[in-house]
């Protein structure tokens, strides 16, 4: 593949990438103008996750044998369908429906990127990865700021339909563009899934079950843990949870120098110590400068982890690449939903317990990074 042609695909993953980050969060910046009870609330809040776990476990063996270019496009003609639809749909159950679907489209969204950069970065697989965790970091801002900002000039429905040709447009770029083809094509599924009986492959679906319980966490109490320890408002409490998101994104391009200097098994090691330190910083010190701090030291710490996880899983398993990302990211989702529970449990015994969340987690991925990675020791 010529140069160009690759760094040409490169920014369209990248773009798929940002597509998804905005459609994660796009039903909690959409709840506040459906006029809905909390349970239903809660319910459209988990169809897209419950979306984004089916396609995650489905579709990684697809990548292998049939490539990411039809993935990623039916995803993006789906997820644009679907922005389309949000504001015209009034049913309960028609809105559960497209929440689903676009749900779907971002598991594949996610799962396929990640393993076409790893196929097409074969030499700085981690550094590439953390890039396209910026690019996801950057569409999950967009959707709140984009229904804050515009939404107070034009409405609901326009947005929506602005990022539908967002994703429009991106689609165009994947159709346009030659992608490799298939790295196992001839290879039965079963052969395929036997990949999934090697126990290095379950030690990085641990790591990312603990990295994504640990951000999880945090996105979720960082603020109401600032505002219950200081008794501070709300507004003032969200301070916390920028700080996290803002550091988590620049953190992975940071990232892209730290595995340059410390390679991928010390940047891992470094990252579970600040995000360790972070805890300490916050928990040691009740006062709102120090607390926010901490929680900036958090997301730094947090930031290169999953990335670079993919990336050594991607360099231990090149010619599965889809059917590893696809196993090891459901465990990491598991973990996501579990991180705010163990986060509630813990806030039940005082608020800033909260952060023996991502000490305990700091410590696991420590430890099972020195059992993952001890050949490169």
């Amino acid at each position: 593949m010529r140069p160009l042609h690759r760094t040409a695909l490169l920014i369209t993953v990248n773009a798929c990438m940002f597509v998804f980050g905005v459609i994660l969060l796009l039903m909690g910046s959409l709840l506040p103008t459906l006029h809905v009870s909390n349970a239903r609330a809660g319910g459209l809040g988990s169809f897209p996750l419950a979306g984004i776990l089916i396609a995650t476990v489905l579709i990684g063996p697809v990548l292998d044998k049939a490539g990411a270019k039809l993935a990623l496009a039916i995803s993006l003609f789906v997820v644009a369908a679907a922005l389309v639809a949000l504001p015209v749909l009034t049913d309960y159950d028609a809105v559960a429906a497209v929440a689903l679907a676009y749900g779907l489209g971002g598991g594949v969204l996610n799962t396929a990127t990640n393993a076409l950069v790893a196929d097409l970065s074969a030499t700085g697989r981690g550094a590439a990865l953390n890039v396209l965790g910026f690019s996801f970091s950057l569409g999950a801002v967009v959707a709140p700021l984009a229904m804050s900002w515009l939404g107070d000039r034009i409405s609901t429905s326009l947005v929506l339909r602005i990022l539908a040709l967002v994703a429009l447009a991106v689609l165009a770029a994947v159709l346009f563009l030659r992608f490799p083809a298939p790295a196992r094509a001839r290879t039965p599924i079963r052969a395929l899934l036997g990949v999934l009986d090697q126990p290095l492959v379950w030690l990085f679906g641990a790591i990312l079950f603990f990295e994504s319980g640990d951000e999880n966490c945090m996105f979720v109490w960082a603020g109401k843990m600032v505002a219950e320890v200081l008794h501070a408002t709300a507004r003032r409490a969200d301070w916390a949870l920028l700080g996290v998101s803002a550091a988590l994104g620049a953190g992975r391009l940071l990232a892209v120098l730290w595995l340059r200097w410390l390679g991928n098994r010390n940047t891992l090691l470094l990252s579970a110590g600040i995000t360790a330190t972070g805890a300490f910083v916050a928990l040691s010190h009740e006062q709102f400068a120090w607390m926010v701090t901490g929680c900036v030291v958090i997301g730094l710490g947090m930031a290169a982890t999953f990335p670079t996880v993919l990336g050594v899983a991607g360099d231990r398993f090149p010619g599965e690449t889809g059917t590893v990302f696809g196993a090891i990211m459901a465990v990491a989702l598991v973990g996501g939903v579990a991180g705010p529970l163990a986060g509630g449990w813990a806030a039940d015994a005082g608020p800033a317990r909260v952060l023996f969340i991502p000490i305990v987690a700091a410590i696991m991925i420590a430890i099972l990074t020195v059992a993952a990675t001890r050949k490169e020791a």
